[in-house]
């Protein structure tokens, strides 16, 4: 009998401890989206922009990206384009589909920075290798957390260009930006004031 009441009651205990453990994530994740929310536009200030008109002003940033990309000192900017790629590419995967949009500015951008033509096969699949290992993805974009705070931006930048792209800032892509930006050591508040001008110069 005595055996029989102390199995039921580890039962009960591995039962409320399992309980809990998911309780406890469920709040983690929870105010872990609060944060990154805080510091991002309202995404529905994006809908309400015209295709045409958002697709030409983010091939225009896209190609600010890539002149800015001579600003770093010289010792930075491998990393930083090594970054740069990584976060555009987890970023692109991370809704679980990779829009024509979002394919398009990464090409673009690694087109013109490599000075060869990317064809969309190729980075579609380099986008879901990364998708697929974000962890290792992150650690080499953590890489760059020692970087200048103007790479971090160009880096930060990237990414939030290619998850609005597509008109849409998903609950996963917003997710994906915030662990981008704990990775480079970018607080909450400089990542609002760097969203803050990219949707700017978009004209949202």
């Amino acid at each position: 009998m005595y055996e029989l009441e102390t199995s039921l009651l580890l039962i009960a205990l591995i039962f409320i401890i399992a309980i809990a453990a998911l309780a406890i994530a469920e709040l983690r994740r929870y105010l872990r989206h609060h944060r990154n929310a805080h510091a991002l536009p309202d995404p529905t200030s994006f809908e309400q922009v015209k295709p045409g008109m958002l697709d030409k002003q983010c091939a225009l940033l896209a190609s600010d990206l890539l002149n800015d990309a001579s600003k770093p000192p010289a010792h930075e900017i491998e990393m930083t384009r090594h970054a740069l790629w990584m976060a555009m590419l987890l970023e692109a995967a991370s809704d679980g589909s990779i829009d024509p949009r979002e394919m398009r500015i990464v090409t673009d951008l690694f087109g013109q920075i490599t000075g060869n033509k990317l064809d969309y096969g190729p980075v579609i699949e380099s986008a879901e290798l990364v998708h697929s290992d974000q962890k290792s993805a992150l650690a080499e974009i953590s890489k760059a957390s020692r970087v200048s705070n103007a790479s971090k931006e160009h880096i930060l930048a990237g990414a939030f260009l290619v998850s609005v792209s597509d008109q849409t800032l998903e609950y996963n892509e917003a997710e994906c930006l915030g662990d981008i930006a704990y990775a480079l050591a970018v607080n909450q508040d400089e990542r609002k004031a760097i969203y803050e001008g990219i949707t700017k110069r978009l004209g949202i």
